[in-house]
C-alpha cells in the first residue's frame, strides 16, 4: 500500500508550514493563549482563592502580568535586531 501513497511536494509541504508558523506566532493567537492559561491558573486554583472577587482579580493579574512579559521580551529582541 505505500506505493500507492504519493508524497506532497516539498514546495506544498513548505507552503503549508509557513501558514501554520504565521498563524502561531501571531498577536492574537498568543494573547488567546494568555487568556486561556489565565483561566486555567484561576480555576486550578479555585480552592485556595477565597471569594470569586479574588478570583476575577487573580485572573486579571494573571494576564496583566503574561501580557506585559510578552510585550517586554518582544520589544528586547525587536530592539537587537
Amino acid at each position: 500500500m505505500r506505493f500507492l501513497y504519493k508524497r506532497p511536494k516539498m514546495e506544498a509541504v513548505q507552503e503549508e508550514l509557513n501558514t501554520v508558523l504565521e498563524v502561531l506566532g501571531s498577536e492574537v493567537f498568543v494573547f488567546l493563549d494568555f487568556i486561556l492559561f489565565s483561566i486555567i491558573l484561576t480555576l486550578l486554583l479555585v480552592p485556595v482563592l477565597k471569594s470569586l472577587a479574588v478570583s476575577i482579580i487573580f485572573f486579571i493579574i494573571c494576564y496583566s502580568f503574561l501580557s506585559t512579559l510578552y510585550i517586554f521580551v518582544v520589544s528586547r529582541l525587536g530592539k537587537k535586531r
